[in-house]
């Protein structure tokens, strides 16, 4: 399996959570018109607006993605992964989370997928969106054609069985996707899971919007997430 060193998934354990929770020194919220920058590291977020610059965290150097910068209006108990992803903790691993993903390669199958060969999905919006909605056991809706922030894509919902057992999963690990650039494997945290994906052109280079919750996820923090997606604006 690609090691997994920059992933929301893996860093929003309860450990983390509580870690997050306990954090001394929080990131401070803006003040109307400016946004504060995220980076490296997590740390708890004040109520305000973010600016998330993928191409700064990309590690591909001269190959980097040349993406605008992303700004995020947050309310209060997020907090900032790494700079490319936010996380509202929760009960569960965590309750609500916004990540934004270059993808590589998609899993022929999310749970067992060692040995067996990768889904290249090619450069494209449509290449992805379609080989994300014929990913086995994600009860895919049909992809359509969407826009958020004013960029143009495919939107689609997948989904984890309520019944399945990560533990039989190979590695106990239920994939999803690689990803270039600033983070790794996209892979699930719970049964029941739910992941909204806007499959963007933004400018020539694709960028997937995943913000996703869990079974336990509240309607409250449900409708707070679509909030902070529309809240979403590409900047240069």
């Amino acid at each position: 399996m690609v090691e997994s060193v920059a992933m929301w998934a893996r860093a929003v354990t309860p450990a983390i959570v509580v870690a997050l929770a306990l954090a001394l020194a929080a990131c401070g919220g803006s003040d109307a018109g400016e946004s504060t920058p995220l980076g490296k590291g997590r740390q708890r977020l004040e109520p305000g607006t973010y600016m998330l610059d993928l191409t700064a965290r990309d590690r591909r150097g001269g190959d980097a993605a040349q993406l605008p910068k992303i700004e995020i209006t947050l309310p209060a108990g997020w907090s900032n992964l790494d700079g490319w992803a936010i996380v509202k903790a929760g009960t569960l691993n965590f309750a609500a989370a916004l990540g934004f993903w270059d993808v590589g390669a998609v899993y022929p199958t999310p749970c067992r997928w060692a040995g067996k060969p990768m889904v290249a999905p090619g450069p494209t919006v449509e290449g992805l969106a379609s080989a994300l909605a014929y990913q086995p056991l994600r009860n895919a809706t049909s992809p359509t054609d969407a826009s958020l922030a004013g960029y143009h894509g495919e939107y689609l919902e997948l989904s984890v069985p309520a019944d399945v057992d990560f533990a039989d999963c190979d590695e106990g690990v239920f994939e999803s996707w690689t990803a270039e650039g600033w983070a790794s494997d996209r892979y699930q945290q719970a049964p029941g899971q739910v992941d909204r994906l806007w499959i963007l052109d933004v400018g020539g280079q694709r960028l997937v919007v995943d913000a996703t919750y869990l079974p336990d996820t509240t309607a409250g923090d449900r409708s707070e997430l679509d909030g902070v997606v529309r809240s979403i604006r590409f900047v240069d």
